[in-house]
């Protein structure tokens, strides 16, 4: 099934407009025209429109998983209520609370990379203690960044925040990662190939489409673990 019948299937089973569905993700009813005729074979707001048709984002990207299937994926948090807050050091922290450096100024591009030069400034993230018992976490071990680009939407939009555990440097296929190439600090998926080789991979593989570079060529930051972010 393509992209354009996955939309109009969705569009007919909720019963929806297309001007209705445009007003309700604020863009034109145009745009909407675009993918149902088959014109747009994506949209970047897949996640929008996922959630007003009560679909799977990535099935609606896809056609992979349950069409209404909501289950996280690779045990990643998925957070749309951002849970998490920033504070500064004159911020009292609650018993039931850890905090955790948020590298604010040093942006995790889910694309081509950016390069990362400026230090952390001092930032961070409140969790409750319990969520990360929960994850099997230690605070010791958590940093967290803001992410640009669309290269791994439908899971994890643009301007997302993710926590990674940088004590989980293994490879498992198929679990994300924050990564450096080079001077280049980005977030992908990660597979283990043949001769020492990774293949890195992009949710959104029809603009990214995989690379191959030698694993000494890559340095894993850390396991992604959670993503909150606003809808």
């Amino acid at each position: 099934m393509s992209f354009t019948e996955r939309f109009n299937l969705a569009m007919k089973n909720k019963g929806i407009s297309q001007g209705k569905l445009a007003e309700s993700i604020g863009v034109a009813q145009s745009g909407i025209w675009k993918l149902t005729s088959g014109v747009s074979k994506t949209s970047r707001k897949i996640i929008e429109i996922s959630n007003v048709l009560d679909v799977n984002p990535e099935w609606l990207a896809t056609g992979k998983g349950d069409m209404h299937s909501k289950n996280k994926i690779n045990e990643i948090d998925m957070d749309t209520s951002t849970q998490v807050n920033e504070w500064d050091s004159n911020t009292p922290l609650h018993d039931d609370e850890v905090e955790v450096p948020y590298f604010q100024s040093i942006e995790l591009a889910a694309g081509h990379g950016t390069v990362n030069s400026e230090d952390y400034d001092g930032k961070k993230l409140r969790f409750d203690k319990s969520f990360f018992r929960r994850k099997g976490v230690q605070k010791e071990n958590i940093i967290c960044f803001p992410v640009i680009g669309d290269s791994m939407e439908p899971r994890i939009p643009n301007g997302a925040t993710v926590a990674i555990d940088t004590i989980k440097k293994d490879i498992v296929d198929g679990d994300i990662y924050a990564i450096y190439q080079g001077d280049l600090c980005r977030l992908k998926r990660l597979y283990r190939m043949p001769h020492n080789k990774l293949r890195i991979n992009s949710f959104n593989s029809v603009d990214n489409p995989d690379e191959i570079d030698e694993q000494s060529n890559v340095e894993i930051i850390g396991r992604v673990f959670y993503c909150s972010f606003d809808m």
